[in-house]
């Protein structure tokens, strides 16, 4: 009988496969970045939707209903409602017409602009600068936009820049004209002729 014996020593080289590894640190603590924000466009929007001839209401104790609906002024600023009473010292007139503009938007959300450099500026300075007249001091109630209109007169046309809430004046391209026909004279001769029978 034969009869073999050998010792053998293998190097272990490669790593075991059940040995663990640590993870690294920026993987254990994970870097919390906030998202940027992002606008986000409402679906509903008031001033793109057809208003429904159905108002919605709600009960308000027991006889009363009121409507949840925005109003027409809350929407659109010129569109609200404005009484207006300019300050006068002792009965004298002094204010001018930009101030009485500057009344007249107190409280609607909606700032005069400045006038702007050029040709269409001096229009509006100019328009500025009148002396208000008296019939302007008090007036209302009525809508904000006609109320500016009127104080503005019909040489100039109202802007609006929706983004600055800023209302502003430009004189109009071609001479206004009034829709009314300037009163004629018309004068009549009546004849009456009376028979007479002897």
């Amino acid at each position: 009988m034969l009869g073999l014996s050998g010792c053998v020593h293998q190097q272990n080289t490669a790593q075991n496969s059940d040995e663990i590894t640590p993870m690294p640190d920026s993987l254990l603590k994970p870097q919390m970045q906030p998202l940027p924000p992002q606008d986000r466009i409402v679906s509903k929007d008031i001033y793109h939707e057809q208003t429904t001839s159905n108002t919605e209401v709600v009960r308000d104790g027991r006889y009363t209903l009121i409507s949840i609906a925005p109003e027409e002024g809350q929407k659109y600023l010129l569109e609200q409602v404005v009484s207006v009473k300019v300050p006068n010292t002792k009965n004298r007139f002094t204010a001018n017409v930009q101030q009485g503009l500057r009344t007249t938007l107190t409280n609607t959300g909606l700032e005069l602009c400045f006038p702007p450099i050029g040709e269409q500026g001096n229009a509006v300075q100019t328009l500025f600068t009148r002396p208000l007249p008296k019939v302007h001091y008090q007036f209302g109630p009525m809508k904000l936009y006609e109320a500016l209109q009127m104080i503005a007169g019909p040489a100039y046309e109202l802007t609006l820049n929706d983004i600055t809430r800023t209302i502003c004046f430009k004189a109009r391209e071609s001479s206004f004209q009034n829709p009314h026909k300037p009163a004629v004279a018309i004068t009549t001769t009546t004849i009456k002729t009376e028979v007479i029978e002897e």
